[in-house]
């Protein structure tokens, strides 16, 4: 309890102390504060009992987001979450802690990032949960969203795509110290949009001691009220060979019946080890996510989100069903210098 004061005590601190730097610096442009919470309800049910049903805080992100100059900003990323083995039933951890560097080598449109920084593979480093689900290669254990390294960034000539090339501790944002082998992850990823409405792109990750090797190519087309995105993932870890893929529609009811309504549907296959008989799973899952709220730059700040998920396993593993319920809330104010 005492370490948690102490942190809500750091935050009140940055708040009264940030401010006024950002007023007095000569060099200091603004600074963003903001919040977005995940409040949940979960329902499981496994084979014909239920096994689960909570009220919880998935997710507090609480965000600083400074620009320095106009070529240095960065973001400092505080999660708060509901935590069963906390005596306090919350917990805390950093999320991302960056700092990004524009125009260091002479490339346009290019930065180099170092500290807890996105983890440039497949859609997990700029998933927006439109299911509640994390993204196949996050759910599945082969990569997570944010790791501790060094990437350089940017974007193709005629803005047709992005590409970005990283190295990292290799084992994401949640394990360091004793937790971390002495192997470093390198990462090369590339996303092309050759026209409106169509991007492709893969990406690829290695651990210098060849242990793990995945490769990804993902999808994503759009039209009018319809969305869809696709991914195939590819896993060689301690010489046991998985793979999969994940098919994701989107039908936008906003652009069909001025209803700010997104009808979701997704379809995961993965195979643990290829070469071994019932050790797949399926993951289907199908909701909406009705858009309450939003802002004045019409993004959604208010997300009421109802989904309904279903693990269906080779084994004699029962079937899980999840229904889950989410609001999706946040918001945010800019400090000018």
């Amino acid at each position: 309890m005492r370490k948690f004061r102490r942190l809500v005590c750091l935050i009140i601190g940055f708040f009264v102390v940030a401010t006024p730097l950002s007023i007095m610096g000569g060099e200091v442009g603004e600074t963003k504060i903001s919040m977005l919470l995940w409040n949940r309800y979960t329902f499981k049910n496994e084979g014909n009992e239920v096994t689960g049903s909570e009220f919880a805080l998935k997710r507090g992100y609480f965000r600083i987001e400074p620009t320095l100059t106009d070529r240095i900003d960065g973001r400092f990323n505080l999660d708060f979450f509901s935590d069963e083995t906390s005596t306090t039933g919350g917990g805390v951890r950093v999320k991302y802690a960056y700092l990004n560097f524009a125009g260091v080598l002479p490339i346009p449109k290019s930065k180099i990032s170092a500290g807890i920084i996105q983890h440039y593979f497949g859609f997990g480093y700029d998933w927006e949960y439109i299911t509640i689900e994390q993204v196949l290669e996050e759910v599945e254990g082969v990569a997570k969203s944010a790791d501790y390294g060094v990437s350089f960034c940017g974007n193709l000539p005629g803005d047709k795509g992005v590409y970005s090339v990283a190295m990292y501790n290799g084992e994401g944002y949640t394990r360091t110290g004793s937790d971390l082998d002495l192997n470093p992850e390198i990462l090369g990823n590339l996303r092309l949009s050759p026209v409106t409405g169509l991007t492709l792109g893969a990406s690829a990750l290695y651990l210098t001691d060849a242990s793990k090797f995945a490769v990804i190519g993902l999808g994503r087309f759009y039209k009018g009220p319809f969305e869809f995105r696709g991914e195939y993932l590819v896993q060689d870890k301690d010489d046991i060979k998985s793979s999969g893929f994940m098919l994701m529609p989107i039908l936008k009811l906003k652009e069909l019946m001025n209803v700010d309504v997104d009808i979701v549907g997704r379809f995961d296959m993965w195979d643990v080890n290829n070469d071994a008989d019932d050790d797949g799973h399926t993951r289907i899952i199908a909701g909406l996510n009705w858009n309450v709220f939003r802002n004045a730059n019409d993004k959604p700040q208010i997300i009421l989100q109802i989904q309904g998920q279903k693990m269906i396993y080779e084994s004699e593993t029962p079937d899980v069903n999840l229904l889950m319920v989410q609001l999706q809330w946040g918001f945010s104010n800019t400090f000018i210098q």
